[in-house]
């Protein structure tokens, strides 16, 4: 095949993966205010299902030695895996304190951070383009915290979710180091495990039941499950093996836009020109990024 079609196929492949990661993470603060559960009932149930049907595959495909044949892969893993635990854990309690846009526009400050850990950890180059769309996407998660912007929001919710950031930071990187030289089941399957083993251990410190949920409650746990966790973090894993950890993570700086457009539409919460304004600057960094990391083809 000719270099040109494989650029093609190459660029439409992460296009697609990008889309379907935007629309999946965008539901993920809607189910969760539906559910009308707590923030630790939805962490544990979104990364507890999602690991329950990923070992089934793995099951299937008789793989299951595989996520314990290397012992430092394993424990990089359950690092990742705490990480994802508390990320969730913090995020998801924003959502309380804070409207959506607020919540979703502080935590997906995460490829900041990811950024940092690509020039740092991983020696990697960052490119002018890449630098100048972050800190615009920065400016625009700014915007969204505005009073101006939003009116007034407890200070409380947005520390917890720039908490969520960075620990959401943490996961990815170590996602990105451990990816290079497994499969895609044999990290997400014991990371995933660990989150839910966390969770389930924090439901039991602070006294909390997390079974007692309606019929209807658990339709939303299941969704929370299949869309923003196998829809869009484990693509977003997925694409760790063949991207930089800040252009695979920058796709969440658009989850303030969908988000605020669901809000808009299901719970009623108005978009205006300013908030309009703050989501064309996230939008426009995110191509930034994204098309530069795209160019520089890290992949194998």
């Amino acid at each position: 095949m000719p270099s040109y079609f494989r650029g093609l196929s190459w660029y439409l492949t992460v296009f697609a993966a990008f889309t379907t990661v935007f629309f999946s993470i965008s539901s993920s603060s809607i189910l969760i205010l539906l559910s009308g559960a707590s923030s630790v009932s939805c962490a544990f149930w979104r990364v507890f299902i999602s690991s329950t049907i990923l070992w089934f595959i793995i099951l299937l495909k008789g793989e299951v030695g595989h996520v314990f044949a290397n012992r430092r892969t394993l424990l990089l893993s359950t690092i990742s895996g705490c990480a994802l635990g508390v990320h969730f854990l913090l995020w998801m309690e924003s959502l309380f304190w804070v409207p959506v846009s607020v919540s979703t526009s502080v935590v997906v400050t995460y490829p900041l951070f990811a950024l940092i850990a690509d020039r740092f950890l991983l020696k990697e180059k960052i490119r002018l383009l890449q630098v100048i769309g972050l800190i615009g996407g920065f400016i625009g998660v700014l915007l969204f915290t505005h009073p101006k912007v939003l009116g007034g929001y407890s200070v409380y919710g947005v520390l917890l979710s720039l908490g969520g950031a960075i620990t959401g930071a943490v996961y990815f990187t170590v996602g990105r180091i451990v990816r290079k030289n497994i499969g895609l089941l044999e990290y997400v399957v014991p990371t995933y495990t660990t989150a839910s083993l966390l969770l389930l251990a924090y439901s039991f410190l602070i006294g909390e039941n997390i079974l007692q949920h309606s019929f209807n409650t658990y339709i939303y746990f299941i969704l929370l499950a299949l869309i923003p966790m196998i829809g869009g973090h484990t693509v977003m894993n997925y694409l760790l093996k063949y991207l930089k950890t800040s252009i695979v993570t920058s796709i969440a700086l658009g989850e303030p836009v969908g988000a605020s457009i669901l809000a808009y539409y299901i719970l009623g919460q108005e978009v205006d020109l300013l908030k309009a304004s703050a989501m064309a600057l996230v939008l426009f960094s995110l191509f930034l990024v994204i098309t530069q990391g795209i160019k520089e083809k890290q992949y194998k």
